[in-house]
């Protein structure tokens, strides 16, 4: 399942409330250090179709990241059903894939 954007407040909202885990990446496109990461990210939603994986602009939808206290970039947040239960700061490529498998096998 490829990468979606989430767009708004609302959005977001509905995302992670589904019944299906849920991981955002906060980035932003002057990132360099996200774009490092975002490849990966990429290849985990491809290969992980039990799991949803979103990417959140903070320079577009400012109200979210601002909501959640997301102050480093890239940051990664995974959600089951509202409650948020894992993140990650920063572009550690082996840790991401480790939080990324840690939640398709809860």
């Amino acid at each position: 399942m490829p990468v979606a954007y989430i767009t708004s407040m609302a959005d977001f909202d509905s995302v992670v409330n589904g019944t299906r885990p849920v991981i955002i990446e906060f980035w932003a496109e002057w990132c360099t250090t996200c774009q490092s990461v975002s490849y990966v990210f990429d290849q985990l939603a491809a290969q992980n179709p039990t799991a949803e994986f979103y990417r959140l602009d903070i320079e577009e939808v400012r109200e979210v990241p601002q909501a959640l206290g997301v102050r480093n970039l890239p940051a990664f947040k995974v959600y089951i059903k509202g409650v948020q239960i894992g993140e990650l700061v920063g572009a550690d490529q082996a840790a991401l894939i480790r939080l990324v498998y840690k939640t398709v096998n809860m």
